[in-house]
């Protein structure tokens, strides 16, 4: 059976507007498809966010950061290193066959 999966942070601003308009979590949930305590712990979840925003905090996306583009110089300076070590690699290598 496949999992359903909803991803429930997109529906965080129809959920306030509803619990504005004075819905329960469990009304909010079952006409989502969701439990109580999902409408609940995203709530809370916003409601923190909303407040560390308020104090400051700048929240920074979660994962491994992504690298940075190589300018142009660096990556010429990369295929130098990489093409001076290839001809090293092929003057050992006639040296060693005599050719040389």
């Amino acid at each position: 059976m496949a999992r359903q999966y909803t991803k429930v942070e997109e529906l965080s601003e129809a959920v306030f507007a509803r619990k504005a308009a004075g819905e329960t979590d469990r009304q909010i949930g079952e006409s989502y498809g969701l439990s109580r305590e999902q409408i609940h712990n995203l709530v809370m979840r916003q409601r923190r966010k909303s407040r560390l925003i308020a104090a400051g905090y700048i929240p920074q996306p979660k994962g491994r950061p992504r690298k940075s583009e190589e300018s142009q110089q660096e990556k010429l300076n990369n295929e130098l290193v990489r093409l001076r070590m290839q001809v090293e690699v092929l003057q050992n290598f006639l040296s060693e066959a005599g050719r040389r």
